[in-house]
């Protein structure tokens, strides 16, 4: 018996909220390994905590445009919602914010592989725990708006 389309919401709905899981675990972690000054084991933690939280953001994309296209609410229903937008535009410099670490653990391991006594400097480690905030502060957003969304909060007030 194939599968309707109210299975196929709540299949895409929870790998929706899987994928976003994931992503906050992920960044956590970051934030956690970035605690004390990291150590060699610790950057190449980082650059797979990183390229894993990249992949779980990408997931929540992705599973995310599945529900707007296919089993949410009418498409129209969400690009006429300026709170769905919202939430686009925070996702997105959620995205930006990410490159901050994402460009450092590069560099990090990079020295790390040829410096015998690699320690990163301060300053740096400051930055990449202030973008894993960041991101963790606008992640905080976007379920109180995904509520909000689909409450139909956010559309345009209809005039008689």
């Amino acid at each position: 018996m194939p599968a309707g389309p109210s299975v196929a919401a709540a299949v895409f709905a929870w790998l929706h909220l899987v994928a976003v899981g994931l992503a906050v675990g992920l960044l956590l972690s970051e934030y956690w390994l970035c605690l004390r000054i990291p150590d060699r084991l610790q950057v190449r933690l980082l650059g797979t905590a990183d390229l894993g939280y990249f992949l779980a953001l990408t997931g929540s994309v992705a599973t995310g445009l599945a529900r707007v296209l296919f089993f949410g609410q009418d498409t129209a229903f969400y690009i006429a919602n300026r709170l769905f937008w919202l939430k686009i535009v925070i996702f997105i410099a959620i995205g930006l914010i990410a490159l901050i670490p994402t460009r450092q653990y590069i560099r990090w391991n990079r020295e790390a592989r040829t410096a015998p006594a690699f320690a990163p400097l301060t300053r740096e480690l400051e930055r990449v725990r202030g973008s894993l905030v960041l991101q963790l502060g606008l992640m905080l957003l976007l379920p109180l708006l995904s509520i909000l969304v689909a409450g139909g909060h956010g559309l345009p007030v209809a005039h008689p």
